[in-house]
């Protein structure tokens, strides 16, 4: 279920990307933000959510996997750390991917 999330989040963002390449990594950014946030809410411990970011991964196609793989990953445990007190889009802004 929780990897389903991940994926339809990312799938929309993927499909609907139209603008700049920057956008794009932004925009898939914020979204996996978003849904660690979400599971941070539901009080879904970090190595679930390292587990289900992973398997994500694994089914997305190309630059996508590509993108999540070498600049997402490596972030989730900044990620789930830091969602509680600062909001997707500055978390993203910090990791210099907006």
């Amino acid at each position: 279920m929780k990897t389903t999330l991940f994926l339809a989040v990312l799938a929309c963002v993927g499909l609907t990307v139209y603008g700049q390449k920057n956008d794009f990594f932004c925009d898939t950014c914020v979204s996996f933000a978003t849904a660690i946030q979400n599971f941070v809410k539901e009080e879904i411990p970090l190595d679930q959510v390292e587990k289900d970011a992973q398997a994500l991964c694994d089914l997305l196609p190309g630059d996508l996997k590509t993108f999540c793989e070498k600049d997402l990953l490596p972030e989730v445990e900044k990620i789930y750390n830091a969602v509680s007190s600062t909001s997707p889009q500055e978390i993203c802004q910090d990791l210099e991917l907006c």
